[in-house]
């Protein structure tokens, strides 16, 4: 498997033939805040593919201190099952640079049926057998309540979860600007 940061052409396939399928339109940024953030350095989008094409993506924002922010993150349908999303989720922090990787999944608690609280379960479980740890830490975001996740097991002290928290804070601000004032 080969991974690369996308270009503006790519970035443009992977969110009109994948990103509008992958999310719930209320999840999504519309792509032009997308393509706004990387051109100004605070956000890239890392594909991982092979011979026959993209198999997956990952959207990260820069927070600083060597700490990415995981914005979105799918595998291409196909491929999913196959075991290309866990390989690929374990190189991240290799082939972006990061140290840490923060991340996000949707509370289990706030499940408004079976369905959401399935698909919460497996997306849990999914992060937590490729090696992420629950900072027992949790965010509500325009009205979505969420679990705060980082890949790898480090010890929690106050000083680590003031600069996690200093990171979440400032990759929601470099995602959701619209200028660089």
């Amino acid at each position: 498997m080969k991974y690369k940061i996308a270009s503006k052409e790519e970035i443009k396939e992977i969110y009109n033939t994948y990103m509008k399928s992958d999310f719930p339109p209320l999840e999504l940024k519309p792509l032009k805040a997308i393509e706004y953030s990387v051109e100004k350095g605070w956000y890239k989008v890392y594909i991982g593919y092979d011979e026959k094409g993209i198999k997956g993506y990952a959207c990260i924002a820069d927070c600083g201190e060597k700490i990415g922010f995981l914005d979105y993150f799918a595998i291409v349908k196909e491929y999913r099952g196959t075991g290309f999303g866990t390989e690929f989720f374990s190189e991240l922090g290799r082939f972006t640079g990061f140290d840490c990787i923060v991340l996000e999944t949707e509370s289990i608690e706030s499940a408004k049926n079976e369905e959401e609280d399935f698909t919460r379960r497996r997306r849990i479980a999914f992060y937590k057998r490729s090696g992420c740890v629950d900072t027992g830490c949790m965010y509500n975001v325009f009205g979505v309540e969420y679990n705060v996740l980082i890949n790898r097991d480090v010890e929690l002290t106050e000083e680590f979860m003031a600069k996690l928290l200093s990171a979440y804070e400032y990759a929601y601000a470099a995602i959701l600007r619209r200028d660089d004032k």
